[in-house]
């Protein structure tokens, strides 16, 4: 009869941990090259490189850079450190919190805790070369 109770115990524990899907593959984020596409519908090609993020706007060459801190695999703190864009300089030494929610192979999709907005949530797709 212990068999049987194990038996059944291990097929729920492995029906369960199969039905969550695959977790997210963050780590392949950490750094590259990406396009996204913010509210107002411009697209800004981003750079990750080590603890630098840099942003820079397609259509009209404004750049913002930030410090990129990784909390865990799919979570991060952007504080921005330079900007030639002049109403946004006021968030210098802002925190800007991320969180990863999904990935594909070439996207993930996001949301952030972001200073006097509401929740952001949007998605960066791989420039692939």
């Amino acid at each position: 009869m212990k068999i049987f109770y194990f038996t059944f115990l291990l097929l729920a524990v492995s029906n369960l941990a199969s039905a969550q899907g695959p977790l997210p593959d963050c780590p392949s984020f950490h750094t590259g090259e990406y396009l996204y596409t913010d509210s107002t519908g411009d697209t800004w090609e981003l750079r990750r490189k080590k603890k630098i993020q840099t942003e820079r706007n397609t259509r009209n060459g404004k750049t913002i850079k930030f410090k990129i801190l990784w909390l865990s695999d799919c979570e991060y703190r952007l504080t921005q450190t330079w900007t030639n864009i002049r109403t946004r300089r006021k968030w210098n030494r802002a925190h800007f919190s991320y969180r990863i929610i999904r990935t594909t192979p070439n996207s993930y999709t996001y949301d952030c805790s972001c200073k006097d907005s509401p929740a952001i949530a949007g998605t960066v797709v791989r420039v692939m070369n």
